[in-house]
């Protein structure tokens, strides 16, 4: 594609999220040797494939977040067209499926409201399948943020009739996936492969905007978000996991600390940008875990392990769950990739035993200083005593040496 015919909207409104999705695809899709632009059939846009297609499906995604972020806004005001949570749900859910037909990129959509996959009419078919979930965190609008969860796969029945069978593809398979945020402002964080990039809604130009370019979540946090409400009814490892979080200092000494909304959408914007780890366990009432794996836990844990952090159920990646059903769920942890080693080391065995106490490496990872924690061992055997861990030896300090829980395996 000639991206000379794009302009690349870097004027005083800022790159706006098409003109990024412009250039940043045609960059992928085609390489330049000798003075002569080839398709790049390697890339993730390859053959069988329309970029042209893929930005428009994209656009049509932006499209039904502004409408439905306008609507979130407006709910309860007498002309509003959402009066509920009920006519607002619903409404979301048709935004978004007439905006993904009228697109003509789509062949299958799975929503979270609907029990059944949408099947487009062959006049309106594309090539790829997009499952989504309209609106999240419905609890009490609209007084807390909300969002929309989304991710695009590639079409698999390219020979026979799409179905259900296009979109039972492993997360890691996505081509693309992204979240939006409905709060004081509307918000698009989008992963096409490549990174993963933040665009606010410009209201006076009814566009996106690129303002978080490159997001990266940090490799430790401060803050855990969980429903606490649920401790009595977790396992005895998962209730162990919760101690660790809360007694064990964070990378950098501080001690934890717990938010929770009671909105995965935002409390995960958070978690990516500030770092932490965002959990949602099983329990006797979920013994599978809530959270869906098709349209919420894997186009989330595409974006989080692009942004350099990990997305696990505890004792695999998500991304490489094989869905069995539309409606699978799963647990979920996400967050920075110390955090999620320190959680996940409750649930996987290694040689030396299970959870970061049993590593004997433990001690020195949240040590001021190897020195000092030597000579603190040295006096320790000297007098016949045990070698302790004390939580309060997790600051960096002076000395600096910090290091995070290793991956236990």
């Amino acid at each position: 594609m000639d991206t000379a015919a794009h302009p690349a909207g870097n004027g005083a409104s800022g790159t706006t999220l098409i003109s990024h999705l412009l250039d940043s695809l045609a960059k992928r899709s085609n390489y330049l040797e000798e003075g002569v632009i080839h398709t790049n059939v390697d890339s993730s846009v390859s053959k069988g494939d329309s970029l042209a297609d893929l930005v428009t499906l994209l656009s049509s995604i932006t499209l039904a977040v502004k409408t439905v972020g306008s609507m979130v806004r407006r709910m309860g005001l007498p002309q509003a067209e959402a009066q509920s949570v009920a006519d607002i749900n619903k409404i979301a859910n048709d935004t978004w499926i007439r905006e993904l037909t009228a697109s003509d990129a789509c062949c299958v959509l799975v929503s979270e409201d609907l029990d059944d996959p949408v099947v487009m009419e062959e006049r309106h078919r594309g090539n790829y399948a997009v499952v989504f979930d309209p609106l999240t965190g419905l609890a009490d609008p609209p007084a807390q943020d909300m969002g929309a969860i989304f991710g695009v796969f590639r079409q698999l029945t390219q020979e026979t009739e799409p179905g259900v069978e296009d979109v039972l593809q492993p997360a890691r398979n996505l081509i693309a996936a992204g979240y939006a945020v409905y709060g004081a402002a509307t918000m698009v964080v989008l992963s096409y492969g490549s990174g993963v990039h933040g665009f606010t809604l410009d209201p006076t130009l009814s566009e996106f905007i690129l303002t978080h370019e490159n997001m990266q979540v940090p490799y430790s946090g401060r803050v855990y978000a969980i429903n606490e409400g649920f401790s009595s009814k977790l396992s005895p490892k998962t209730q162990q996991m919760l101690k660790a979080l809360k007694d064990e200092p964070a990378l950098d000494g501080s001690t934890r600390t717990c938010r929770y909304i009671g909105s995965m959408v935002p409390e995960l914007h958070r978690t990516i940008i500030r770092g932490g780890v965002y959990i949602y366990p099983a329990h006797e009432a979920r013994p599978q875990g809530r959270l869906k794996l098709l349209y919420e836990a894997g186009p989330l844990a595409f974006v989080v392990e692009k942004a350099g952090g990990q997305a696990s159920t505890g004792t695999r990646a998500i991304l490489d769950i094989q869905p069995e059903s539309l409606h699978h769920r799963v647990e979920v942890y996400m967050g920075s990739e110390d955090d999620i080693n320190l959680c996940t080391s409750h649930f996987r065995k290694a040689p030396w035993g299970r959870g970061p106490s049993a590593d004997p490496m433990y001690s020195l990872r949240r040590s001021k200083s190897i020195d000092a924690q030597m000579k603190a061992g040295t006096e320790e055997a000297d007098s016949g005593g045990p070698l302790v861990h004390s939580p309060s030896i997790g600051a960096g300090g002076e000395d600096g040496f910090v290091c995070a829980y290793l991956p236990v395996v």
